[in-house]
C-alpha cells in the first residue's frame, strides 16, 4: 500500500478532538430559580413555567442544530408562551434576548448569579 505521509497528522490532531466543542455552561440550581419566576411574556404564575433556553434568531448563541443553548441564555416561559415561541410566534421570538437581560438582572440581584474575576486565570479568547 503506497501511503503518503503528506497526509499523516499527529495523534492531536485525529478523530474528533480536531476541533473541539464549546462546554456549554450548565446550573440546574440555576434553572429551578427561572422555573419559580413569572414568564416573562405574559407574567403568569400558572404553576407551568419553564426555562426555555434560546432559540432562533440568535442561533449563534443557542449552541447550533441540535445543540441546546447554555442555561445562562434561558428565561422563563409559561407552557402557552413556549409553545408559541416554538411554533415561531414573532411576538415571542423577537423579545427573547431582553427576556434574558432580565432574567439574568433578577438573578444578579437575588445573588443567585455571582461574578468573582480571577484575572489571567483563564485565556478568554
Amino acid at each position: 500500500m503506497n501511503y503518503d505521509k503528506r497526509w499523516h497528522f499527529s495523534k492531536e490532531l485525529q478523530g474528533p478532538d480536531v476541533i473541539p466543542k464549546d462546554k456549554r455552561w450548565e446550573n440546574a440550581d440555576y434553572l429551578k430559580f427561572i422555573s419559580e419566576m413569572p414568564c416573562a411574556n405574559c407574567h403568569m404564575m400558572d404553576g407551568t413555567i419553564v426555562a426555555h433556553h434560546l432559540k432562533h434568531i440568535y442561533s449563534p448563541l443557542s449552541g447550533g442544530a441540535g445543540v441546546k443553548a447554555s442555561d445562562i441564555f434561558a428565561m422563563p416561559l409559561c407552557f402557552e408562551c413556549h409553545d408559541r415561541l416554538h411554533k415561531g410566534d414573532r411576538d415571542v421570538i423577537d423579545w427573547q434576548g431582553l427576556f434574558i437581560l432580565q432574567t439574568l438582572d433578577k438573578a444578579t440581584r437575588a445573588g443567585v448569579i455571582s461574578i468573582e474575576y480571577k484575572p489571567y486565570e483563564y485565556n478568554i479568547f
